[in-house]
């Protein structure tokens, strides 16, 4: 039996598919096909390509500045950043392989901005692949690749289980990071709470609002910026967590529908509700959550593993 792996989209939550990966491989599930979307994509090339170890100590070491560092804002192009700087220190850390030539069948799902077709990624380098899988709409800025424009496989597919199949996998385990009624709940009731200013009181009324004062004007653009990428506070949502929590939202309703009509044989559904976009600093406690995650479902691997023989 040739067990598959579906590691879902989810930004800065994907560091729990290390901890499921680690979670798996203690209880003697090795799987034969890995494929991902947008960070699913990256931790499952690591994996198969034998350096989640060297990924796994790299984002541990990850802090809340080294993450602002990483970001390369931009006033061009299709997104707010353009991911080359973290793009680069990624490949410091990882050594770039063509998929083709992995001991393990991987692959990438995409989407292509101008057809809206899904794009699987099964030849190549895997760094661009990982790229190209996760450019979020509005974040970071689309990838040319392969002789199109690929934005994030999370708004087509974001927990690929029909590629995974199409693998060749008889039994499919699907990770999927989009568990977020418990946040939208979470995040109503904190807008609600006694005691929240009006967010009205807080908008710019027309007279507040300056001129353009050269350079001055651009760096409070710059500091706005900075702002909007923090989480919300007192219950008024920002830029960025509009945007996520949309597209966490949108990424949950598809998610649904495409296992409806394709489901996985195993559903992995870590606890990450309190996870925002930009908590890449916080690997310990995802990668910690994934393991609990593995381990909710010990019942179902030790059946599995019996099947497979």
């Amino acid at each position: 039996m040739r067990i598959g792996l579906a590691l879902g989209s989810g930004s800065a939550r994907g560091w729990s598919h290390i901890g499921v990966l680690r979670g798996l491989e203690e209880r003697g599930v090795k799987p034969a096909v890995v494929v991902g979307a947008s960070v699913g994509t990256l931790v499952g090339a690591a994996y198969t390509s034998g350096q989640l170890a060297t990924l796994e100590g790299w984002v541990r070491k990850l802090t809340r500045v080294d993450v602002w560092r990483l970001l390369d804002t931009t006033f061009r192009g299709g997104g707010v950043m353009t991911g080359n700087r973290l793009m680069r220190a990624i490949g410091e850390q990882l050594e770039d392989h063509p998929i083709e030539g992995l001991p393990i069948a991987f692959a990438a799902v995409a989407a292509d901005l101008d057809t809206g077709q899904e794009v699987w990624l099964r030849e190549g380098s895997m760094l661009s692949a990982a790229r190209a899988s996760s450019g979020m709409p509005g974040l970071f800025a689309p990838m040319w690749y392969q002789n199109r424009w690929l934005i994030d496989g999370g708004v087509v597919n974001p927990v690929p289980v029909s590629l995974c199949r199409a693998l060749g996998a008889d039994y499919v385990i699907a990770v999927n990071l989009n568990r977020h009624l418990n946040r939208y709940a979470l995040r109503t009731h904190q807008r609600a709470a006694p005691g929240t200013p009006d967010p009205a009181a807080r908008s710019p009324k027309p007279h507040d609002l300056p001129g353009w004062p050269g350079m001055d004007r651009l760096a409070g653009l710059m500091d706005g910026l900075m702002e909007a990428l923090k989480p919300a506070q007192n219950g008024e949502p920002r830029l960025f967590d509009v945007m996520a929590t949309s597209i966490d939202i949108m990424q949950d309703r598809i998610t649904r529908s495409r296992m409806v009509g394709d489901p996985p044989d195993l559903v992995l559904s870590p606890d990450l509700a309190q996870f925002h976009l930009m908590d890449f600093h916080r690997a310990d406690e995802a990668i910690a959550i994934g393991r609990r995650e593995v381990a909710r479902v010990a019942e179902e691997l030790r059946a599995l593993q019996k099947a497979s023989g």
